[in-house]
């Protein structure tokens, strides 16, 4: 079954699939968005986003990608999944990011 985007949207929010991984003490922040297939990395201040949208229509000046415009929504509605760790778990969890975006992308 195919979705519209705002199905697509609706379901990622909530299904808890928009995350901030906040790291403690230092409050650093990791955004994710959990999709269907893949998950992504989002950094919503400085407008980025590791999905392929992103370097086609974002940086061309089109529009947000789709991810983006998921974090936007879902921090209007407080609808965002905050997760603890302790800053530790950061670079493990920033290696495991990383390594889990280049095999999606390249598959």
């Amino acid at each position: 079954m195919r979705y519209t985007r705002t199905q697509n949207t609706i379901n990622v929010i909530l299904r808890k699939g928009v995350k901030l991984h906040l790291f403690k003490p230092s409050n650093r922040r990791i955004w994710t968005i959990v999709g269907r297939n893949n998950e992504y990395w989002v950094d919503p201040e400085n407008n980025f986003c590791s999905c392929k949208d992103y370097y086609f229509q974002t940086l061309s000046g089109k529009e947000k990608c789709y991810h983006l415009r998921i974090i936007d929504i879902a921090k209007r509605k407080k609808l965002i999944d905050s997760i603890e760790f302790s800053d530790d778990e950061y670079t493990i969890f920033l290696k495991a990011l990383i390594s889990d975006i280049y095999f999606s992308t390249t598959r």
